[in-house]
């Protein structure tokens, strides 16, 4: 049975480059055989202020420690022949990604699976599935955002939901809840992911739509699904990105949809970009996005009131001193590299 590395990242700044900790546990038949911690000095000694309210760590506390070119020995041994997890894995892949090239240490490939995805299959029910908001329904007692500690909490939520469907490995928890590994390459990262099956098997029972056919700059058709589009406006924008997260350390809430994707699609490109997705308003929040709904039928009028009841509270936090933003779809976009011009088809069309 091939081990499982369940890692945590704290950065020092919002460059994905810039680790600052890692935590690792080491899994064996869901048993814990191992737990590592490393405090690192970045390459670049700057620690945001935002970033050292969320982890405590500042320059001070990293000032004589290894940077990671020193480290990385020990910690590819550590990691050799497993599955690295993490909660939010496009987060840590990315640190992990982006550390290594700046010291241009070639990686893996290295299988990744996500432990969020994971909670939301084994726990549907719940509103919020970041770490925080699972460990409180686990009652999983940890020191949050110190990396050891969280990845002891992300490796307890995982023994919790293989228990749950009595999977003897993450192979078959895997095929259980429908989920797909990503992958670390030096280069790039695919990122894990839902299986959409049902898909498949209803798409004879729905009718064909024809659409007024447009035309690209080419003279070639264009497809105008809204999902086919908002997909390659995605990977366009995280092509613009270039490895960083531009909404790194953002606490967002998404109503409703954004870019025509279905809500998994839609929060997932989110926290490919750094962003932690909350399921309501809260003292960290510092957007509010508004979306659309995604899918026909769905319930138009409470999307609307919700958006309401957001406002009134946004408002209201807004008034007390709390810098927090509503924003359309429209504002979003144009907080990330070329976001816009990726939205208007302009390095496509």
């Amino acid at each position: 049975m091939q081990p499982l590395a369940v890692i945590d990242f704290e950065t020092a700044n919002n460059q994905p480059g810039s680790a600052c900790q890692l935590g690792i546990v080491l899994l064996e038949g869901w048993q814990v055989v191992g737990e590592y911690k490393w405090n690192i000095r970045p390459q670049r000694l700057y620690f945001s202020p935002r970033c050292v309210a969320v982890h405590g760590i500042t320059a001070k506390d990293v000032m004589d420690c290894p940077t990671w070119d020193g480290l990385w020995g020990e910690i590819n041994r550590v990691l050799d022949g497993t599955v690295i997890l993490a909660h939010n894995a496009g987060f840590d892949a990315r640190v992990l990604s982006s550390t290594c090239a700046l010291y241009d240490l070639a990686i893996g490939p290295i299988d990744v699976q996500c432990t969020r995805l994971i909670a939301k299959k084994a726990w549907p029910s719940l509103r919020s599935h970041s770490l925080a908001s699972m460990a409180e329904h686990l009652s999983i007692r940890f020191e949050h955002h110190d990396a050891l500690e969280d990845a002891k909490a992300a490796a307890t939520l995982l023994q919790e939901a293989a228990r749950g469907i009595d999977a003897g490995d993450l192979e078959q928890l895997e095929a259980e809840f429908g989920l797909e590994r990503g992958r670390i390459w030096s280069d790039r990262i695919k990122h894990p992911r839902s299986i959409r099956r049902s898909r498949k098997e209803t798409i004879c029972e729905v009718e064909p739509r024809y659409e007024k056919k447009v035309f690209r700059r080419d003279g070639n058709p264009l497809v105008q699904r809204a999902d086919v589009r908002g997909k390659r406006v995605v990977e366009e924008i995280l092509k613009q990105c270039e490895g960083e997260l531009p909404l790194a350390h953002k606490h967002i809430v998404l109503i409703g949809t954004i870019l025509g994707l279905d809500r998994e699609d839609s929060v997932g490109f989110l926290e490919q970009l750094g962003a932690n997705v909350q399921s309501s308003v809260n003292m960290q929040t510092q957007y509010v996005v508004q979306g659309t709904s995604a899918e026909v039928g769905l319930m138009t009028q409470a999307l609307q009131a919700l958006g309401s009841r957001q406002r009134s509270e946004i408002e209201r936090r807004s008034g007390e001193g709390q810098p927090l933003h509503l924003l359309s779809q429209r504002q979003l976009l144009a907080l990330l590299p070329a976001g816009l011009q990726a939205a208007r088809g302009d390095f496509y069309g």
